[in-house]
């Protein structure tokens, strides 16, 4: 039974980060302490009327061992809400480390860096 375990968990680590490497990331972003932000624009998908699924990563500004983050994101445009569903950190030595979240859907806010992305997403979703 551990061994079906970290086998399906090779596998999703290994599928994350061929979908990551093929992905067509957009910098959406700059925050203020110069970390970098972007969407895969290829991994925007609804999940409900109101609701689209995206990943999104960052590069830390200066990080001595964090190279970035892949997080998946379900945003709800009609509320201007987010919530994640997992993380993936990718360290500088090659590692990485996932976490599945159980966030519940939260409002975002001018000094959020996710309004941004809140912004692009929902405007993409009404030119369709």
């Amino acid at each position: 039974m551990k061994f079906k375990f970290l086998l399906i968990g090779i596998i999703a680590v290994l599928f994350f980060s061929v979908s990551a490497e093929s992905a067509d990331w957009l910098n959406y972003v700059e925050g203020k302490d110069g970390a970098l932000f972007y969407v895969d624009m290829e991994s925007i998908k609804p999940t409900s009327e109101n609701t689209i699924s995206i990943s999104k990563k960052v590069e830390p500004a200066g990080s001595s061992d964090i190279a970035s983050v892949l997080s998946e994101v379900e945003m709800d445009c009609n509320n201007s809400m987010i919530h994640y569903l997992k993380e993936t950190t990718r360290f500088k030595d090659g590692k990485s480390q996932s976490s599945w979240k159980n966030e519940k859907f939260r409002k975002v806010t001018v000094e959020d860096n996710d309004e941004a992305l809140l912004e692009l997403i929902c405007s993409l979703k009404k030119s369709k």
